[in-house]
């Protein structure tokens, strides 16, 4: 494992040195038409448009070349490779299994990270599982904003938020693509068309079956876990956007995904994973429809958002089938003072969830929750600035909660140390409600074990540089929160039955630091590396463990020149936290025996116009063929794939 990852090192330190080595050369630097910087213009931090050096937060953001140059196939696939962000899959491209979702989370904080979709919440059930509700197609760019956020976006945004911001309709003439792919273990086709009025988008995936999904433990040398397996399935996802006045968008997404696990028995006489235990097979559909009024002159906003997450089993053998739902609304203003030098946003929000489990009788609810904020930024001089921020949040109380009124301040300040230089701090208060879901595993354990609101504070300091040609971002941070949300085995008290719950831990704890370093080194090539490194703990019963991984890595390059594009990736998790099997298959219950091996991706693709019409694009993902764990079940993703796709451009 250590040469392992001292190889990925290895690669990362060349990848990150190359800098110095090639020369400069002679065309044009074309770094602006498709690659952020700091001058560009960020608008989920503050709620308003603010250029990302005079921004007081670490923010990163994902453009539509970067995405394409990926080769993301999903939002999740991008995400998962941002140094600070931990994955949570049951496989690959944020793959669910069953009821089980999975989620990205900022800076170790499991179910802490608000997902936005233009601006306002998609969370459900305190996860961001709607993160591939929108085909990367419509995605126009991804803000990510660390650190807390609950103050101007509400509960859930604790260690902070990801904004998914979809393409808008524009140009008077129709214009589109047809997209086809295969790949190792998926094929896939697209179209997209629009123009001044709408866009609309459908794509159809088609995934391969994969033999085997994660680790197989031996309980003796002749007893084993399963083998689970992906079996073949499809996703179809739809996206239509329209611009219906010059103030007024209405949005529409749709995903549907059939998906099978099975799992298998050892057959010792065959030395082979050949008996059928089970199979699991699982329609997911997600829905959204968005409606958003801009009105930029008088500097008003008003935006509607529901969304739906439907789980239903197809085999005997799967047992999820839920449906939960999301309603939001606001209404914002802003207000400009001393002749623009000072700015007030404020709003007023309604948040609805309900959550129906179709197999449990009991398993019905409904949270409503308002909320209204206030953000002053007041500008002392030139070089320094302040942002006050409060928010006065109400839950309702209903059957199996009491009334929540929280007050939440944040503090920002900015001080520019030079024109492309700026120096930041971030403090603020955050609260999330236990997931609605939680309170029905069973109702003698719920009055047992009642749970609590968790809130915490987020602390943050960090520098920017930046200019169209080389930018860095350094960040030092500290998490505390209490009643940290944590799965638990607990026991009815009347039958003895056994459950896992969501309870609350005692509470939860990281402090780290952050880089990401951007360069063009000639007006072809440009390379980029960041880190984090942390020490995310979670205390329970007194004693306190690690929670997730110590250290992130990343490393790229990206060379274009004339019709040419072609990019190389690679992504180190490692000091990662005990695992939850033991080498023996069994859950370790406090006794772990090894921790979960490092996560080291590499990826590279290629991209040629081979008409301006017309676009090859190729690429080799997991390159080094490693078996590698995503999540503490030590889920798999995918071994080395490649992938063949043709654009066509009308």
């Amino acid at each position: 494992m250590k040469k392992q990852l001292l190889q990925a090192a290895v690669i990362t330190a060349i990848l990150s040195g190359i800098n110095g080595v090639v020369s400069a050369g002679g065309e044009q630097d074309a770094s602006k038409l498709d690659e952020y910087t700091l001058d560009d213009v960020v608008v989920t931090a503050q709620r308003v448009e603010t250029r990302d050096l005079d921004t007081p937060a670490t923010t990163t953001v994902i453009t539509e070349q970067q995405l394409k140059d990926s080769g993301a196939v999903t939002a999740y696939e991008a995400l998962e490779r941002v140094p600070g962000l931990n994955s949570s899959a049951y496989g690959h491209g944020g793959e669910q299994y069953g009821g089980m979702f999975s989620r990205l989370s900022i800076r170790g904080l499991d179910r802490g990270t608000l997902l936005l979709i233009d601006g306002t919440p998609a969370n459900l059930l305190n996860y961001n599982s709607m993160l591939n509700s929108i085909p990367v197609d419509a995605i126009e760019k991804i803000e990510i904003v660390k650190g807390a956020g609950s103050v101007l976006y509400g509960a859930e945004a604790m260690g902070g938020v990801i904004n998914i911001i979809t393409k808008k309709p524009e140009g008077k003439k129709v214009q589109g693509h047809v997209t086809g792919a295969v790949g190792s273990y998926d094929k896939n086709y697209g179209v997209m068309v629009g123009n001044e009025h709408v866009i609309f988008s459908y794509r159809r995936d088609y995934r391969k079956p994969v033999h085997q999904t994660s680790r197989i433990f031996f309980k003796t040398p002749t007893t084993t876990t399963t083998r689970k397996s992906r079996e073949a399935g499809t996703k179809d996802s739809a996206f239509l956007s329209l611009r219906i006045t010059d103030k007024l968008t209405a949005t529409y997404a749709y995903n549907d995904t059939d998906s099978t696990t099975n799992e298998y028995d050892y057959q010792s006489a065959l030395r082979d994973w050949s008996k059928l235990k089970a199979s699991r097979r699982y329609h997911y559909r997600q829905q959204r429809v968005g409606v958003t009024y801009d009105d930029a002159d008088r500097q008003w906003h008003s935006k509607f958002a529901w969304i739906r997450q439907e789980v239903r089993p197809m085999t005997k053998d799967a047992s999820s089938d839920t449906n939960s739902n999301a309603y939001h609304f606001e209404v914002q203003k802003a207000w400009n003072f001393r002749e623009g030098k000072d700015s007030l946003v404020g709003g007023l929000e309604f948040h609805r969830e309900n959550y129906l489990n179709n197999v449990k009788t009991e398993a019905h609810l409904e949270r409503d929750s308002y909320a209204a904020f206030f953000s002053y930024t007041r500008r002392f001089s030139n070089r320094f600035s302040a942002t006050l921020g409060v928010r006065e949040h109400i839950v309702k109380k209903n059957t199996y909660e009491r009334r929540q009124n929280v007050f939440l301040p944040q503090i920002q300040t900015v001080y520019k140390i030079t024109p492309k230089a700026s120096w930041y701090v971030n403090i603020g208060k955050s609260f999330e409600m236990p997931a609605v879901n939680s309170w029905f595993t069973k109702r003698n354990v719920f009055k047992l074990y009642p749970m609590k609101p968790q809130v915490g504070w987020n602390y943050e300091t960090g520098v920017k540089f930046g200019d169209n040609k080389e930018s860095l971002r350094v960040a030092v941070f500290r998490m505390a929160v209490k009643n940290q949300f944590v799965w638990a085995v607990e026991e009815d008290p009347v039958t003895h039955e056994k459950f896992d719950i969501q309870t609350n831990g005692d509470e939860f704890r990281n402090i780290g630091i952050e880089l990401e370093y951007h360069k063009q080194i000639t007006p072809n090539l440009q390379a980029r590396i960041g880190g984090y490194y942390a020490n995310p703990r979670a205390r329970e019963k007194g004693e306190w463990r690690q929670s997730d991984a110590h250290q992130q890595y990343f490393a790229g390059l990206l060379y274009r020149k004339d019709k040419l594009r072609i990019s190389t990736d690679w992504y180190v998790t490692a000091g990662r936290q005990w695992a939850y099997y033991t080498l023996t298959g069994k859950t370790a219950s406090g006794k772990p025996d090894h921790k979960i091996p490092n996560r080291i991706e590499g990826q590279l693709t290629m991209s040629y116009e081979v008409t301006p019409d017309q676009t090859l694009s190729f690429g080799v993902y997991n390159i080094l063929n490693r078996e590698n764990p995503i999540i503490q079940h030590e889920y798999w993703s995918l071994p080395r794939n490649y992938r063949l796709s043709y654009t066509y451009r009308f």
